[in-house]
């Protein structure tokens, strides 16, 4: 029986079923689906590098493993620094498997706006692309961020890949041990100040099932997402297109003629923005 490293309290194990939707986060039971049904979906950047459907679940799950190894617990909050990409997908999945609460840091943000942010909400642990390493350290010495873990090598941090080495002694975090909460927290500066959002397990499963019965996304499409949509939406579309078999391609660019050229070459039959709503296979706007 696993406990709870807070409380010492146990925590039963929950298995995933296969009942439409996921189960603790927004891909529990994602690895399990996709090795039953098989399929060819990808996760891929905008410039083609990407991997297959189940090597991204499984870096997930093995990853989650590696960051409660580390002294992540559920409720942590942790920031992810990189562009939209299938790194920034990982990181905030991964967060969310731990049962934690992912906060990506906008590149739009001024420096003293996140070392703020990271304070007020107690960031301890920040998952960055590996070119963006040298803002995160910089945010870690003027915050409390005690640990910046990156993808691919860069000095003074801890590379992503030993996240996912088996436990020395073979035991270890099970990302599909029970029904915790956790989420996604955006942010925004306004006349008052810095205000946070928390957009709970509950609101983003809700956006999931709902991108799902709209879309009916299948193994036969491909979705995009890209930086003009808002991250709850874009964490849900993603994890919703994986879970139905479909691939996933993600772009970066924030100007729409950008991202219709970046996507041109993947065929992409479903596309959402905050601009142009909904765009199905059959091309309509929702």
């Amino acid at each position: 029986m696993t406990v709870d490293r807070r409380s010492g309290a146990p925590v039963p194990r929950v298995v995933p079923g296969d009942g439409g939707v996921p189960v603790g986060s927004l891909t529990g039971g994602l690895l399990d689906r996709l090795r039953r049904r098989g399929g060819h979906a990808t996760v891929t950047g905008h410039r083609g590098r990407g991997t297959d459907a189940v090597t991204f679940a499984g870096t997930i799950e093995r990853a989650a493993a590696g960051l409660s190894r580390r002294g992540m617990c559920p409720d942590d909050v942790v920031g992810v620094l990189a562009p939209v990409s299938p790194e920034r997908l990982t990181a905030v999945y991964t967060v969310l498997a731990v049962g934690g609460v992912a906060l990506p840091l906008e590149l739009t943000s001024d420096l003293e706006t996140l070392i703020s942010l990271l304070t007020t909400v107690d960031v301890r642990m920040i998952l960055v692309a590996a070119p963006l390493a040298g803002i995160a350290l910089e945010l870690a010495d003027r915050s409390r961020v005690r640990q910046v873990i990156a993808f691919g090598q860069a000095p003074e941090t801890t590379p992503f890949g030993e996240l996912l080495l088996p436990s020395p002694d073979g035991s270890g975090y099970d990302p599909a041990r029970g029904l915790f909460d956790n989420g996604v927290m955006t942010y925004e500066v306004g006349p008052g100040g810095l205000l946070t959002t928390l957009h709970a397990h509950a609101d983003l499963l809700a956006r999931f099932r709902r991108m799902a019965d709209e879309l009916e996304p299948s193994a036969d499409d491909t979705v995009a997402v890209d930086a003009g949509m808002p991250e709850p939406d874009r964490a849900a579309l993603a994890a919703a297109a994986l879970w139905h078999g479909a691939s996933v391609v993600t772009a970066p660019g924030d100007c729409e003629a950008d991202v219709r050229r970046d996507l041109a070459a993947f065929r992409v039959t479903v596309h959402r923005t905050s601009r142009t709503g909904w765009t199905g296979r059959s091309g309509r706007n929702a």
